[in-house]
């Protein structure tokens, strides 16, 4: 009976956390502009394993390179995408 559990108790502490992709979209209903366009083209890439800084980057750095968007203003708006887009990493 021990090992019975001793096993099932390392099946559930050997899943990965959930995706939490309802909180994180609930925060981005807060968002708008630039950041609301970073949330929506990184949460996916997220999702799929990348990281916050993979994710955010891959939209805004061709961005900013560009001279589309001024830096301070992709760093704000990373920033904010961002702390929606780590919850999915709960």
């Amino acid at each position: 009976m021990l090992r019975v559990s001793s096993v099932a108790a390392l099946v559930l502490l050997a899943t990965p956390a959930l995706a939490d992709r309802s909180d994180a979209d609930a925060c981005a209903r807060k968002l708008s502009g630039l950041s609301l366009q970073t949330y929506n083209a990184s949460i996916v890439k997220a999702e799929n394993g990348a990281t916050l800084r993979q994710a955010i980057g891959s939209h805004l750095g061709p961005l900013v390179d560009s001279g589309k968007v001024q830096e301070s203003v992709g760093k704000k708006a990373g920033f904010q995408a961002a702390m929606c887009v780590r919850l999915v990493h709960r």
